[in-house]
């Protein structure tokens, strides 16, 4: 069998590398996911009510595996009590993410999320007449989102700024240094109820739209970014920031209206990224915080969805067995064209 051979791809002075590695990073994670519409003002009028839904989610714990170019993360929720229950509904949520770094320069992102249960946290703010201190929100068991994104990043400073440094640990940024990104993403986000998600309280704020009950859009975004990693021994700061533009295609399933309602929007693009911690040659600890903000901007009201993780995660990097590295380099010899085994480790 062939040993795959690569070349240096990065300063040693800046980046410490570890292709013989298996990173193992046990992590406790809390998820943050937001719906926020705001109504379009109708005559002039700017007391109309914005409506803010969040679903009963609780963060969970697992496992983070990394090798060479790839990373992947096995997770578990934490049971919601039942008084949580009670007052914020019942939430099943489904996640999954990928990541592989396809060359130094080019990072691929896949996440998919599902989440059923929603809670109405503006409800107190209309309904004042029948609010009830022991059931204060108004509950969507039927609502439901599905989120499914592609996302690419292009990285300029890959051989002295390590963006899988802070983010996976299969790296160590020895000094500090930074660079500017490209981001470009494909995503879905669908919501859907089996009635209208606008509360009949507020429907008319909503103008033709108050019965919508299912709204499907999808979206192809760029833009640029600026990241950097700032380290002090073994310790070190990295921030990442994207802006950009996206392109969104709507279609609406409105009761009542024979034709399905379609249009084209521009909004902006907006991501972030943040980690710090301790990243020594053998052993990490690390906080990190993701925000994926969709920012959809349809003709009837504003829509701002958030989905974030923060994560506390440590490890250590382990030989890897003989066996993985043997089926890894002989992977790429048979895949890869030679001319590209530069870009793998």
């Amino acid at each position: 069998m062939l040993t795959l051979s690569t070349q240096a791809q990065v300063d040693s002075l800046y980046i410490q590398e570890f292709p013989n590695k298996l990173v193992l990073s046990p992590y406790i994670s809390s998820v943050v996911h937001n719906l926020n519409l705001t109504p379009r003002p109708i005559s002039g009028d700017t007391m109309q009510q914005a409506l803010n839904y969040q679903p009963n989610l609780r963060g969970g714990f697992g496992i983070g595996i990394s090798y060479r170019v790839i990373d992947f993360s096995l997770g578990f929720r934490q049971k919601i009590s039942e008084e949580s229950e009670r007052l914020y509904g019942k939430t099943k949520a489904t996640s999954l993410s990928f990541r592989l770094w396809a060359t130094r320069h080019i990072l691929g992102e896949f996440t998919f999320q599902k989440v059923q249960g929603y809670s109405n946290r503006s409800t107190p703010a209309y309904d004042t007449l029948n609010f009830d201190r022991n059931y204060p929100y108004e509950l969507r068991e039927d609502m439901r989102v599905t989120y499914v994104k592609v996302r690419g990043v292009y990285q300029f400073n890959p051989h002295k700024f390590s963006y899988r440094s802070s983010f996976s640990f299969s790296e160590r940024q020895k000094r500090s240094a930074g660079g500017l990104l490209l981001n470009g993403s494909l995503y879905s986000h669908r919501a859907r109820a089996d009635s209208s998600f606008i509360p009949s309280a507020v429907r008319s704020d909503y103008g033709d739209y108050g019965d919508i009950k299912t709204m499907q859009i999808i979206g192809m975004g760029f833009g640029p970014g600026i990241g950097g990693t700032w380290t002090k021994g073994r310790w070190y700061l990295t921030g990442v920031l994207f802006l950009g533009m996206d392109i969104q295609y709507f279609l609406y399933d409105i009761p009542g209206v024979d034709t399905e309602k379609r249009e084209f929007k521009l909004s902006n693009m907006l991501d972030s990224r943040f980690s710090f911690g301790y990243n020594g040659p053998r052993f990490f600890i690390g906080f990190q915080n993701c925000n994926d903000y969709t920012i959809l901007r349809p003709t009837a009201f504003h829509i701002n969805s958030l989905f974030g993780r923060g994560l506390f995660t440590f490890g250590w990097r382990l030989e890897s067995p003989k066996l993985l590295d043997k089926t890894y380099d002989t992977g790429v010899n048979l895949i890869i064209p030679t001319r590209y085994h530069k870009f793998f480790y």
